[in-house]
Formats: C-alpha cells, sequence, structure tokens
C-alpha cells in the first residue's frame, strides 16, 4: 500500500487579556497579559499511514508543552481513532515565547481552562488530519541557513554568559545550520504537507512584547503556505537550548519578519530540490526514562524519546531543551543518513545541556531556585543528556539492523 497522508490546521489564538508564555513582570514573577496579536497563534497537523505504520504529529504555536497536557491528547485522540496508539501520537511545539502560557510556571496550571481549550484544539486537529489521508509521494531535502549564533559565550574565568544577539567574534559557539525538508505530494503534483526543520529559538520578540505571534516560524509557516496553494507548512524546532536567532528580543517585529522570509524562502528552494523516494516506509520506537530532579531528589523526571523513520529520514523526538551539540553528534553519528533532532516534543523536563556544560554554568545551567520543583527549568541532573542520546542511538542502530527490524517497528 502506497504511503498516504492527512493535514489539519486550526487557530488557537486566546482572546486578548490571557496569559502569555514566558518573561513574567517583576519578582513576583506576574504574567504578561497580551492586548492582542500580532499574527496568528495555530497548531498544524500531520497524519501518516503507510498501510503497516500510523504516525499523528502536531506542531504548535507554543513555548512548552506538558507532560500532563501530552498525555490527555493523546488519551482523548486514541479513543476516538480506534487503531491509532497512544504512542504513535506526537506533539511538538515551535517553542514561541509570544505564544499562550502553558508551562505552569507563570500562571497557568494544568486544569486552567485556556490551557484545556488548547489541547482540545490541539485533539480537534489530529483527528481531522487522521480523516484527510489520501495517497501522497514522498521526497526529502537540505539546504543551509546561516541566521543563528550560540547564545552561551565562556568568559576568561571558566563562567558562560548569555548573549542574546549575535556578536562576530564572540557568540561563536556551535550551531546546526542545516535546514532539513520532507515533502508530500499529491499524484497531480500538488503539495499536500511540508515538513520543515530548523534549530533557533523562536523569539525575535522580547520581554515588552504583548501581542500573541508564532514568532519566525509563524512566518516561514505563511510563506510556504502562500507559495504552495493547499499545503500545510509544519515547522520543527531542534536542539535549540543554546541557539538564538541572530537578530532577537527586539520591539518590533523586523527581525520576526526577516529571518521568518528568510527561512521560508531556503524552505521552499530546498522543497524544489528534493530527492523522492520510492514507497517510503513508516517506523516509529519510543522509549522512557526517567532521572532523580535535580531540583528535589523526592520527585522523578520522565523522559520520552521517539525515533520515527520515514523512508531514509530518521528524527530524533525530545523533549525540552537540548543543546545543539547532541543534534550535531547524532547527525553525525547516523550519517549518511538524513537525521536530526525534533526538539520540545512530547513533554518538556527543562534545559538539557551537555555534561561539559557544567562547569561553566550559567543559564540553562544553573539551578532554576525559583522554579516549582515538579516543573524546573533545570531538572534533570548532569549526565542525562548523554544517556538520553546513547539510548536514541542505539534505537537507530536497532532500526538500521534487518534482523530487528520487526520488533522495533511492531513497539
Amino acid at each position: 500500500m502506497s504511503l498516504r497522508a492527512g493535514t489539519a490546521t486550526t487557530d488557537i489564538t486566546p482572546p486578548p487579556g490571557s496569559r502569555m508564555a514566558a518573561f513574567p513582570d517583576g519578582p513576583d514573577r506576574i504574567p504578561r497579559r497580551a492586548e492582542g496579536k500580532l499574527d496568528p497563534v495555530k497548531v498544524r497537523a500531520v497524519a501518516l499511514n503507510d498501510g503497516r505504520e500510523q504516525i499523528l504529529l502536531a506542531c504548535a504555536d507554543l513555548c512548552i508543552i506538558r507532560e500532563e497536557s501530552l498525555q490527555r491528547i493523546r488519551d482523548t485522540v486514541s479513543r476516538r481513532l480506534s487503531g491509532v496508539k497512544p504512542a504513535n501520537i506526537l506533539v511538538a511545539v515551535s517553542h514561541t515565547h509570544a505564544g499562550p502560557e502553558t508551562s505552569f510556571l507563570f500562571g497557568a496550571a494544568p486544569d486552567d481552562p485556556a490551557v484545556l481549550d488548547i489541547e482540545t484544539r490541539i485533539t480537534e486537529t489530529l483527528v481531522q488530519a487522521h480523516q484527510d489521508l489520501e495517497p501522497v509521494d514522498f521526497s526529502w531535502g537540505r539546504a543551509e541557513l546561516a541566521l543563528t549564533h550560540n547564545r552561551r559565550v565562556v568568559n576568561t574565568e571558566g563562567r558562560a554568559a548569555m548573549i542574546c544577539e549575535y556578536q562576530e567574534g564572540h557568540t561563536i559557539g556551535p550551531v546546526d545550520p542545516e535546514l532539513l525538508v520532507m515533502r508530500f505530494t499529491a499524484p497531480d503534483g500538488s503539495h499536500k504537507a511540508l515538513l520543515y526543520h530548523y534549530t533557533a529559538h523562536a523569539l525575535t520578540l522580547g520581554r515588552d512584547n504583548r501581542l500573541y505571534s508564532a514568532d519566525y516560524p509563524g512566518r516561514a509557516s505563511r510563506l510556504l503556505e502562500d507559495a504552495l496553494p493547499g499545503c500545510t507548512a509544519l515547522f520543527l524546532n531542534g536542539a535549540a537550548g543554546n541557539v538564538h536567532p541572530r537578530q532577537c528580543m527586539r520591539h518590533d517585529a523586523k527581525a520576526l519578519e526577516a529571518i521568518g522570509r528568510a527561512v521560508g524562502t531556503a524552505a521552499l528552494q530546498a522543497a524544489g530540490k528534493t530527492r523522492p523516494v520510492a514507497s517510503p516506509r513508516l517506523s516509529i520506537a519510543t522509549d522512557h526514562l526517567q532521572f532523580t530532579n535535580r531540583a528535589d531528589p523526592s520527585l522523578r523526571v520522565n523522559v520520552e524519546i521517539d525515533l520515527v523513520r520515514i523512508g531514509p529520514v530518521m528524527l530524533g523526538f525530545v523533549p525540552g531543551e537540548f543543546f545543539v551539540e547532541f543534534q550535531l553528534s547524532f547527525k553525525q553519528a547516523v550519517a549518511p543518513r538524513p537525521a536530526t533532532l525534533v526538539g520540545y516534543a512530547n513533554g518538556w523536563p527543562g534545559y538539557v545541556p551537555t555534561q561539559a556544560a557544567y562547569a561553566a554554568g550559567g543559564y540553562g545551567v544553573d539551578l532554576a531556585e525559583n522554579d516549582p520543583a515538579r516543573y524546573s527549568r533545570t531538572a534533570l541532573p548532569p549526565g542525562a543528556g548523554e544517556q538520553i542520546m546513547a539510548r536514541l542511538t542505539e534505537r537507530v542502530r536497532e532500526a538500521c539492523d534487518e534482523k530487528k527490524r520487526k520488533t522495533w517497528v511492531s513497539q
């Protein structure tokens, strides 16, 4: 049976006066309140089915997706769609800092009506995508785009500082300039869906902004959908824990427009040069690892990792903000096969620094002492990232081992 794909899109922009993600005001961390919207905040979903396996993937214009929200979405979708396993329902977020507050750090809570409403809309979008399945052809491609910098800079005393905007010759840490595209086209050549992956924080808008926005990924998706009528352009962020766009934290939308146009244009050009894959096969494997909560050793932190294979392309879905070094090492380990990490997916245990980063400390490494321990941005202990990546790399080896393939696919 040939590959089939379905898509759906829903506006999830809350009304004015609702809480916003990130950048709370004052020592009491009072959440920002939206005065309106600069552009719509959306969820886009793609359903894939190759006759043997099916995968449902949503990406929402949110900063964070918590495990509680993910579980409720999965439970509802799997009840409504018989035969769809909960583990095959994946929810990633773009990490826009101008979206709704879903982190449970700045005023929202798991039972907040605004959070529940967003979950309902994501659920409906996934169901609609599943109901839209039709035959497609698959191809993939790559491009490079130098729009980012590494925000961690270690000074002469060995201490790390965060430098938000690009400084030539100074913010010179590792980045991943690759843009990966996965194209799904109908038999008549029209575009059904375009998944595109780039690695950078979605925060061209700074703390003074009071308008909801999907940030640069939203601008890029609009460009793609305008250029490819009928196409759903779904953005996937990478391991951007220490990677910023070179222009960020601005007071206006100029950087948003410039970076969004550049990413969208590069994705469009890459989509025109993709490599076709005959009869692409889908596979998915899921693992759960648990760690002692660094902020409160009486608590445990659950980390879900998912390895998704679409033809030759391998996508490692990981929660939280992995440092980009993990993405670069994963791609090197999987090469020459096309592969990357999808960050901010299926939960959010906070930052995932490299073991080496702890010596220099700094934001994302030092314990966030004001966070509730259960939702701490620095809950994972040193070395957790390396353990997670070792497990994910082992899954890749299993996926490429013909003797183990049946076991891997059946999970």
